[in-house]
């Protein structure tokens, strides 16, 4: 925690301004923590997931302004705005497993989870100058091969699971807008929207949308 100082420092420091962002916008916020001389653990348990839950990417990529000025906005100027909630227990009990059940329903109808099976690569035909994805091949872990036939393909997946897919098949690297998914880089997120059945008043003005619509 001692060698968090002087990076504490940075962050009261930083008002915002032009000339702070163009002091630290040279340099990641990983290796400011470095130059400042923040110890490895400090860095790995504190500041890394408050920049990946902020700025969703690793302080290796994150500019020191970018981190410092996400920092400004949630620690100093809206403190009480910072509205992060954890799970009340296990996540996947909590929110997964009834949300696999939901999807499963009570008849054949229902969606069909297939565990412990990876899709490794994919096939299909070519219409009208456009590839159309007809079969799905996947692997059990137990080595068993399937092959899936379908109408529609859904990509339910991350970035990075998306550039593995098309790295891993030929039918997908044929298609420009897919190869062009190998240049993206960032971390898996899971966003949930919430519908109420009535207007609740927000305490605080700042939240993660604050500034982007007019009124919010």
């Amino acid at each position: 925690r001692v060698t968090a100082v002087p990076l504490v420092l940075a962050f009261s420091e930083f008002d915002n301004s032009p000339e702070a962002w163009e002091t630290y916008d040279q340099i990641s916020f990983r290796d400011l923590c470095v130059k400042l001389g923040v110890s490895k653990r400090c860095y790995e348990e504190a500041f890394e997931p408050m920049i990946l839950t902020g700025l969703f990417a690793p302080g290796a990529e994150c500019s020191a302004a970018a981190a410092l000025g996400m920092a400004y906005f949630f620690v100093l100027k809206s403190q009480n705005s910072f509205d992060v909630r954890w799970c009340k227990g296990n996540i996947g009990e909590k929110i997964f497993q009834p949300w696999v059940e939901l999807m499963q329903g009570d008849d054949d109808a229902g969606v069909k989870f297939m565990t412990s099976t990876r899709v490794v690569g994919f096939d299909g035909i070519t219409e009208g100058g456009s590839n159309k994805i007809t079969q799905v091949f996947c692997q059990r872990d137990d080595g068993e091969r399937v092959e899936l036939n379908a109408d529609t393909v859904v990509f339910g997946v991350g970035g990075a699971a998306l550039n593995a897919c098309v790295r891993n098949s030929p039918f997908l690297a044929k298609s420009p807008e897919f190869r062009r998914f190998a240049n993206l880089r960032g971390i898996g997120v899971l966003a949930t929207r919430l519908y109420f059945d009535r207007i609740l008043d927000t305490k605080y003005s700042a939240n993660a949308c604050w500034g982007f619509d007019k009124g919010v």
